[in-house]
This record gives C-alpha cells, sequence and structure tokens, in this order.
C-alpha cells in the first residue's frame, strides 16, 4: 500500500469524516458540476471519457459509487484546450480553472475545476483559497511507438512527477510533517519526511518553474495517432496506467445516475488494469474516501 492509499483510508483529528447526507450532498453538486462540463463537451463535439473510480462506477453501479464522493474525466490535451475558452466563457464566474503550468503556484501536474462559494479542502489545498468543490480532469497522453522513446517518455514523466510531488513536501512541510503525525502510520510519516529531504535538494526550482517543465515533458508527443497513449498523473502512473489507444477510444456509452456519458471504449480492460477484480464489493475498512479539513461547505 503506498502512501496515498495510507491515506484514502486513514482518519486523522481535525478531518471532517462525511455523514451519508453529505456524501449525497457532494455528489449532487459534482452532478451538477458535471453537467456544466458536460454541456460545453458535448456541444462542441470536444471527446472525453469518465476515469477511474467513475467509470466502475457507471458500470458496476450506473452511477456514483455509493460511498464515492468525486468524478473524475479523462481528456486528451488538444480537447482540454478547445473547451477551456468555451467553459470559461460561459461560466467563468462560476467557477474556478487550475491549470499546471498557468496557474500560479498550482503544485499538481492535472487540472481542476473547482465550484466558487463552497469549501472542500484537501491536503493538497494548504494555503488555497481556492478550494472549492472539485473535478480532477487527467490528460491523456500520446506516447511513442517506439519502444525505446517511450521508455525514455515514461521516465521523465516518473521523475517530474516525483520531484514535482517532493518539492510540493518540502514547501508544505509542516502542515505534511503534523498530518503524517496524527495519522499514526509509521509508513506515512517515514514517507513524508523521506519526501520532504528530496523536495529540499530541489528547491533550487521554483514550483511554478518546476510544474511547467514537467507538464512540458508529460505532452512532449505531439502524436494524436500514436498507437499507445498513457495517464502520468492517473492512479498508476504512467507505466501502470499505459494502454493501446484502440482500448480508449472511439468510446463506450453508459448510464451514470440517468446520464449518457462517454467511457473508454473497452471499459472491461480498462477497469481491470486499474483494480483488478473490479466487480467485487470492498468490505468497509478497505473502501477509499478522501479527507477534507474544515472549513467544509458545499
Amino acid at each position: 500500500m503506498n502512501s496515498a492509499d495510507i491515506i484514502r483510508r486513514s482518519r486523522a483529528a481535525g478531518c471532517v469524516e462525511l455523514s451519508d447526507a453529505q456524501i449525497k450532498k457532494m455528489q449532487e453538486t459534482l452532478l451538477m458540476m458535471f453537467d456544466d462540463i458536460r454541456q460545453i463537451l458535448e456541444e462542441n463535439d470536444i471527446p472525453y471519457t469518465l476515469g477511474g473510480g467513475s467509470v466502475l462506477g457507471a458500470f458496476r453501479h450506473r452511477g456514483f459509487i455509493p460511498w464515492d464522493d468525486d468524478i473524475d474525466i479523462n481528456i486528451t490535451r488538444s480537447a482540454f484546450n478547445r473547451f477551456v475558452p468555451l467553459f470559461t466563457d460561459r461560466f467563468g464566474e462560476k467557477y474556478w480553472i487550475h491549470i499546471p503550468g498557468i496557474t500560479p503556484d498550482y503544485a499538481l501536474l492535472f487540472p481542476q475545476i473547482r465550484l466558487k462559494g463552497t469549501s472542500v479542502k484537501t491536503r493538497d489545498d494548504y494555503n488555497n483559497d481556492e478550494c472549492g468543490c472539485c473535478i480532477d480532469l487527467f490528460f491523456m497522453e500520446n506516447t511513442y511507438d517506439n519502444p525505446v522513446a517511450r521508455l525514455w517518455h515514461g521516465i521523465g514523466c516518473q521523475y517530474y512527477g516525483l520531484a514535482v510531488s517532493c518539492l510540493k513536501f518540502f514547501r508544505d512541510r509542516e502542515f505534511l510533517t503534523g498530518f503524517a503525525k496524527t495519522i499514526g502510520n509509521k509508513k506515512l510519516l517515514m514517507v513524508t519526511r523521506a519526501k520532504i529531504l528530496i523536495g529540499r535538494l530541489l528547491s533550487f526550482h521554483s514550483m511554478d518553474g518546476l510544474v511547467s517543465r514537467a507538464d512540458r515533458w508529460n505532452g512532449r508527443c505531439r502524436n494524436e495517432e500514436s498507437g499507445y497513449v498513457s495517464f502520468p498523473t492517473g492512479r498508476k502512473h504512467f507505466f501502470g496506467d499505459m494502454y493501446k489507444r484502440k482500448v480508449m477510444y472511439p468510446v463506450s456509452r453508459y448510464t451514470f445516475e440517468n446520464r449518457v456519458v462517454s467511457c473508454p471504449c473497452d471499459t472491461e480492460f480498462y477497469l481491470s488494469h486499474l483494480y483488478g477484480d473490479f466487480m467485487n464489493i470492498p468490505a468497509n475498512e478497505a473502501r477509499e474516501s478522501h479527507l477534507y479539513f474544515e472549513p467544509f461547505i458545499i
């Protein structure tokens, strides 16, 4: 179990543990946001798919996994670049859009759309005033058909992903160290301290500069007809979240909370690649959830 998994399955003093009613309200808010996003995507024939647990919810539950509290979207860079100005023109007063390499002091390598007037604060939102309820968008990156070039691309993506994470841990070291101690998990505290140490060695970089370089590296392959794609910022990173393009497109259509939505073409392969026996309902203690901090407002 990696540090992210430890956090998803942990509880800490000072964190908000969502009640069933709060999860339901969160899901309603996310659906409203998703409808706005999907409206722009589908009106303009911009391709997308649901991603990760949202695909699992559509396939297994025809909607949210009952205890789930997020929606993930997979999108290509070129599609995202078409989407942003259209979405901003229609909904700019309603949402913040955080984009790696563009949004100042943004230490994540995937975009987020966040609802103004709400507060859903995670450990990634330390000192972030724009921490509204959010939907994550994960870039489906082209990668090379040549195996040597693909390996080099992947190594760089892994390096930059770790570097950005460690620099963020160094920047937020007091908060994250205190958080790890509160969780009370020795492995998490050890990983936190190791990443802070690496981040200290990288601290000659500015956060914005490193994020910009990482984002450019992730998107370095411009061949939109390559046989392979990957999600460097996804659940299993570049090598664990790489697929033949035909797994993703053309899309399949599934029902999600009474909405017909796009999912990966070979949905079952995608889910088994991410989750293994994805039809098996996990026990309560194995279910993933996010940790939120006060103030929590939806």
